[in-house]
């Protein structure tokens, strides 16, 4: 059965209600502001991990890929393995930074800057 909320429903599976809401919990549902669809990432409490993207190539073309694994946490890097490998724009690591109140997710090159959502 299709779902308004599929995002929001998944989470409630995995997490309680302060987790999900909890930016300062990393895991969750990750997104790129203004473009959800197309760039999220959903990190479980197995560490393991479902990853939207996407980027532009070198023909000017947009690529989108989904990519799923294992992750682990050495402090504020977040290292993804991915299952099918990583292409040239993205080698798979991002930081978890932060004020106090505001979390959020990013790479080194900044193609990626992801928040904490709910659906």
């Amino acid at each position: 059965m299709a779902t308004e909320h599929p995002a929001l429903n998944q989470l409630s599976a995995e997490l309680d209600s302060d987790e999900i809401y909890d930016d300062g919990v990393l895991y969750g549902y990750w997104f790129k502001p203004h473009e959800a669809n197309a760039v999220n990432i959903f990190l479980h409490k197995n560490n393991t991990y479902e990853f939207r993207y996407y980027f532009v190539n070198e023909k000017d073309s947009i690529v989108h890929l989904f990519r799923k694994g294992t992750f682990t946490v050495e402090g504020k890097v977040v290292k993804l393995s991915s299952d099918d490998g990583w292409d040239k724009y993205f080698d798979g690591i991002m930081y978890y930074n932060g004020n106090g109140i505001n979390y959020y997710l990013e790479d080194k090159n900044e193609q990626f800057y992801l928040v904490k959502g709910n659906d």
